[in-house]
């Protein structure tokens, strides 16, 4: 599996181009961080990617998780040694 595509995208440039997005959201491996101010307030993805994440997620996802835990908390994003210490930082999503 590839890793996700991690977009950024405004509110308005959400608003400007939402078909777009939608369109975009339609490969499994999207995902759209939405900003506002720059900050992260929430994270888009595909109907078929949320399903794929109730069965379980993906290696990638958890690192998508754990980046936008330090942009959402204003630290710039740290890779993590090792799993254990992953599925605790994704406890505190």
């Amino acid at each position: 599996m590839s890793a996700p595509r991690v977009r950024f995208i405004g509110s308005r440039e959400l608003h400007r181009d939402l078909p777009k997005v939608l369109e975009n959201l339609e490969d499994p491996s999207a995902r759209c961080v939405l900003t506002i101010h720059n900050r992260p307030k929430a994270v888009m993805i595909g109907a078929e990617a949320f399903l794929s994440l109730l069965r379980g997620a993906s290696p990638e996802d958890r690192l998508l998780a754990l980046q936008l835990s330090a942009l959402v908390q204003g630290h710039e994003p740290a890779a993590v040694a090792d799993s254990e210490n992953e599925d605790e930082a994704l406890l505190e999503v």
